[in-house]
């Protein structure tokens, strides 16, 4: 009798503790399993067979998600949660998701934040048969969403590419039987918890979050992370300078996911790491090393008695550059204004000016020496020594034009990144130098087409001049003034494209205008694309009416140089792809604005995406109402890209202030 109730005991005590849990001690947060900050969202995410490492088949009995235990999901409560089994190993697609017939609804109810985790128990198990891989999808119904300081709440892991599948709107409450045609694509997975698997007391080899393979600028003093793998019980970390090596961490035990050596790194240093799980069944096997390069020593121009020489290149190809980094810079003590920014890591260069105006370029931007990926690089551009600085020029964009020099002086350049303690980059720094201004710089001096197709590569069309002025012929689509091109209407359709070479930084836009150079009366604009983007206008025209195009870079606000192009002008209707569709005329307004901008026409807004002038996206707001609050943006310039419901796209740049 006593050996049965001991074994009645054992078998119950392995049916309670019988659990495996993926990406264990991550707190890095995202959309899955559902999306805390969107009104609504459904989630399909691909747990393979092999990461999961059960011992054999058996009962999935629930799942447990986690989260910070101080985060609301109040808004965020009403779950219904799929499980299924796959051949896919990941999504192909952004919309591919996995019909609702291959998937068993295993709950559906209110779900808490119970001291961080969300526990979710089956009224039916789910039988797992340890041979495919595993579909979990969720889908959150409640109406709302939960702010948690402007961000997601759900804990996640990094995974394969295109692990995770997701939908998330903030007015649509999509249907698992009939998903979105297309969601988002992520590499990452949520912490989660299978109970009633039983782990393979053989662990899978650890993936590493930090550093990452062939990864550089790694702090002297870093912390090695790793994801748990199910069923360790601990881990063996070796750490060295020659492939194989040890002889900087000789399988270091640990019980935790993370390892911190003894004594810094060795600068500029490459080293191998490899990370071994431990269990009760023995160790895992053919783990693959992580190899790694540490930060350089701190930079010598530190400071600004000690900025480097940057060589004036002729043109502004950046023929040559000078490398910089700000990782292991210290702060000058000296406060940006009228600048912006947090200097704690500037590093400093000098030049001599060749002309009265020169080009400053950052190029090659990485983010350095953290997980995060920032590349907001900031600088400063001084006249006078270093006892005597004057700021004359700030740039947030990763270039800009400095104007007002004398030939002969030599100016100083800071740089640093943008955001405090945490945030490093490494960059190249050019000086260039405009060519003189076209020939058809100004009105008066434009080419004419004549012959049709008409087609000229504008090479020199950075050394443009603003002239007197900003064109303001069309209303409330001012622009630069670029260089210009005419031609005489025949009563066809005239179409014009305008087209950068690969890596342009050029925003360009299209204005067309009739009358005469000193009155001209707007035709149309053009500016729905970005930096480098393509623009085409196509103008319905009266024989023998003489018309003027300019190209020029796009703000009505802001002198800014042009860039290379190819402009076509050739005739007729457009064939049904290259047609654009008819103009919404959206506008944003107050523009600049302050914590709140108005879209008008929303109703016909699908979705509006913010980035910064890198390119880099910031937030995506879905079916968007009249006004959109961006008071969490920092002062500067940004994209407001808007896709209409309609499948068209316009692009309107706004400034905050």
């Amino acid at each position: 009798m006593t050996k049965f109730l001991l074994s009645c005991l054992l078998f119950l005590s392995m049916m309670f503790n019988a659990q495996i849990t993926l990406g264990a001690g991550s707190t890095n947060v995202g959309t899955a399993p559902i999306s805390t900050y969107y009104g609504y969202s459904y989630t399909q995410q691909i747990f393979t067979k092999q990461e999961i490492n059960a011992n054999a088949a058996g009962n999935i009995t629930g799942l447990k998600f986690y989260l910070d235990p101080s985060m609301s999901i109040a808004s965020s409560s009403e779950w219904v949660v799929y499980l299924g089994q796959t051949s896919k190993t990941t999504f192909a697609s952004d919309s591919d998701w996995i019909p609702l017939s291959q998937l068993t609804q295993v709950f559906s109810g209110a779900v808490t934040n119970n001291n961080g985790v969300i526990e979710i128990t089956f009224a039916t198990p789910f039988a797992y048969d340890n041979v495919a891989n595993l579909v979990l999808a969720a889908e959150e119904n409640s109406s709302g969403y939960d702010s948690n300081d402007y961000d997601e709440a759900m804990y996640v892991y990094p995974s394969a590419a295109n692990s995770t599948l997701n939908y998330k709107n903030d007015y649509n409450d999509p249907d698992p039987a009939s998903p979105p045609s297309s969601g988002d694509l992520k590499d990452y997975k949520s912490v989660t918890t299978f109970t009633g698997l039983t782990a393979n007391p053989i662990p899978l080899c650890p993936v590493v979050s930090y550093p990452s393979n062939n990864s550089t600028f790694v702090p002297l003093a870093s912390t090695i992370t790793w994801v748990n793998s199910s069923g360790a019980t601990g881990y063996k970390v070796s750490i060295g300078t020659t492939s194989g090596g040890t002889d900087i961490a000789n399988q270091v035990a640990v019980t935790t996911n993370s390892f911190t050596p003894a004594a810094p790194f060795a600068p500029n240093t490459t080293l191998y790491l490899k990370v071994v799980a431990v269990g009760s069944g023995g160790e895992s096997s053919g783990c693959s090393e992580v190899v790694f390069t540490t930060a350089p020593p701190p930079p010598t121009n530190d400071e600004c008695a000690t900025a480097v020489t940057l060589t004036v290149n002729p043109d502004l190809s950046c023929g040559t550059v000078t490398p910089g980094y700000t990782i292991g810079a210290t702060d000058s003590g000296m406060i940006p204004d009228p600048c912006y920014g947090n200097p704690d890591d500037d590093v400093w260069f000098k030049f001599v000016a060749t002309a009265t105006t020169h080009k400053i370029s950052l190029l090659n931007i990485q983010s350095v020496g953290t997980t995060q990926n920032d590349t907001d690089t900031y600088f400063q551009v001084f006249s006078g020594g270093c006892g005597a600085l004057s700021s004359i020029y700030c740039s947030d964009p990763a270039s800009g034009t400095v104007t007002g020099l004398t030939v002969g002086e030599t100016y100083l350049v800071r740089v640093y990144s943008y955001y405090d303690t945490g945030s490093n980059q490494s960059f190249d720094i050019c000086v260039g130098t405009f060519p003189p201004p076209p020939a058809n710089d100004e009105c008066s001096g434009a080419l004419v087409a004549a012959t049709f197709p008409y087609t000229f590569v504008q090479n020199d069309g950075e050394a443009a001049t603003n002239n007197g002025g900003m064109v303001t012929a069309c209303t409330n689509n001012d622009m630069n003034d670029g260089t210009w091109f005419t031609f005489v209407g025949d009563g066809d359709t005239f179409n014009i494209t305008v087209t950068m070479p690969a890596g342009s930084d050029f925003d360009p836009k299209i204005g067309v205008y009739s009358g005469t150079c000193s009155a001209l009366s707007c035709e149309d604009s053009e500016d729905s694309g970005g930096t480098g983007v393509t623009e085409t206008l196509s103008i319905p025209t009266l024989s023998g009416n003489t018309y003027y195009v300019n190209v020029g870079y796009y703000s009505g606000w802001s002198d800014e140089p042009e860039g290379a192009f190819t402009i076509n002008i050739s005739k007729g209707v457009l064939g049904t792809s290259d047609v654009k569709t008819e103009k919404k005329n959206i506008k944003a307004y107050p523009n600049p604005f302050t914590d709140v901008i108005n879209i008008s026409d929303a109703a016909n807004v699908k979705s509006i995406s913010v980035s910064d002038l890198s390119g880099r996206l910031i937030k995506v707001i879905d079916n968007p109402g009249s006004s959109i609050h961006l008071s969490e943006l920092r002062q500067g310039m940004y994209l407001l890209t808007l896709i209409m419901k309609d499948g068209s796209k316009q692009t309107i740049k706004t400034i905050k202030k």
